[in-house]
């Protein structure tokens, strides 16, 4: 069976510093026409810290879209389609918890909204974060809050349904599946 769809006309609805809004008019495998709005975006990085003492640290924010507050992995999106996501993963991580780390590992990319929107996030665990006094500092417009958990308190929150970002979940299944006891404790 054919899926492909093919597009017929494109149009920009909205434009802002890290999104498009389009509508397109496509055609269908079947041959109807429909249309398709959905969101272009520069892509993400986030990154799961795990401190040298094996904890592990999260972010939480206000979030005005579901009303409330999230327990996320620091993340953010890309200054411009070409930055390095791997560079942005390292930014993210001092600017929203003051942590550095010299060991960050790829997790993979996911694309956690793609019946609207084309945002491709790139995974990372950092190990060994280390505390930087000197940090860079979070965006004028983030209220975040640096949080410190044992790895088990954080499967706890993970089974309790607590942790609801979908980044977060999934970062935390990986580390917890492939990492538990220790960075060098690969199943």
């Amino acid at each position: 069976m054919k899926f492909e769809e093919k597009r017929k006309s494109h149009t920009l609805k909205y434009h802002c510093s890290f999104l498009d809004l389009y509508e397109d008019e496509v055609v269908l495998p079947n041959g109807k026409i429909t249309s398709r709005v959905y969101i272009e975006h520069l892509g993400a990085a986030a990154v799961l810290p795990v401190t040298v003492n094996g904890d592990i640290v999260l972010t939480k924010q206000y979030r005005y879209p579901i009303g409330m507050v999230s327990l996320e992995v620091p993340a953010g999106k890309k200054d411009e389609a070409n930055e390095d996501s791997k560079e942005c993963a390292i930014r993210e991580l001092e600017e929203e918890t003051s942590y550095v780390s010299e060991d960050i590992r790829f997790v993979q990319t996911i694309y956690n909204c793609l019946g609207y929107s084309n945002e491709a996030i790139d995974l990372y665990i950092a190990f060994d974060c280390e505390y930087k006094e000197d940090a860079a500092l979070a965006d004028e417009d983030e209220f975040i809050e640096r949080v410190v958990y044992s790895v088990d308190a954080c499967e706890e929150m993970l089974n309790a349904g607590e942790i609801t970002d979908v980044k977060t979940a999934l970062l935390l299944q990986h580390y917890l599946l492939h990492y538990r006891g220790g960075q060098n404790e690969k199943k």
